[in-house]
């Protein structure tokens, strides 16, 4: 499944000429409390531009958010971003919560006090960001519906699919060696994996692939 939102838009000054980027996002936990971030940044064929990522302090959300600022900090120059990941605080907070802790210096009133927002640092940063780039925001997900043949489990049910053949199907000889996806987007939702698909590529995704309307 994919949906997605649009965060801000960026600062006036963008213009229709501003380069195309795909910016994935991704964070990793060992505990509550550490974990790794990482992100890739991609131009709008599928060029590779710049990718980096560390181990950190910090929970999944804040890890997220590593990865999301340092990637959009890294883009010189106003720019047209599409932005993904798998993390929904990330995503529904640039397009439902963002406005309002804007408009409230990033803090909130808690029994009488005021005091930062979760992540406040780290949330100025891409406010600011958000600023000089034009952005959309897209959530990433996926689930498991199938466990192929071999496997022994049925997600549909306790027996054992049957097969019918009509008619003998034609050999086909195995790859002379797995082809990696060329992409972080195919990278990912294929988990990292090489694929044994010996036709032609297909056409590559563009961000109008990427969204489904609300």
């Amino acid at each position: 499944m994919l949906s997605s939102s649009l965060s801000k838009a960026g600062a006036a000054g963008v213009a229709g000429t501003c380069s195309d980027y795909l910016l994935v996002c991704q964070a990793k936990t060992l505990s509550l409390n550490e974990g790794s971030w990482h992100f890739t940044l991609e131009s709008a064929d599928g060029t590779p531009v710049f990718a980096a990522g560390d181990d950190e302090i910090g929970d999944l959300n804040r890890l997220t958010l590593l990865a999301a600022v340092r990637g959009m900090e890294s883009i010189d120059g106003p720019s047209s971003v599409t932005l993904l990941s798998n993390n929904r605080y990330l995503i529904r907070s640039l397009s439902d919560s963002l406005p309002r802790w804007r408009e409230n210096d990033f803090v909130w009133e808690h029994f009488g006090r005021r005091i930062d927002v979760q992540h406040a640092d780290l949330w100025r940063r891409i406010d600011r960001a958000l600023s000089i780039h034009r952005v959309q925001a897209c959530l990433v997900a996926s689930r498991v519906v199938s466990l192929g043949r071999d496997s022994g489990a049925n997600l549909g049910g306790s027996e054992s699919p049957r097969l019918r053949v009509d008619s003998p199907h034609r050999s086909v000889s195995p790859p002379h060696s797995p082809v990696q996806p060329s992409d972080s987007l195919r990278q990912w939702l294929l988990g990292g994996g090489a694929t044994s698909d010996s036709s032609p590529p297909r056409r590559r995704f563009a961000a109008a692939d990427l969204f489904e309307s609300a």
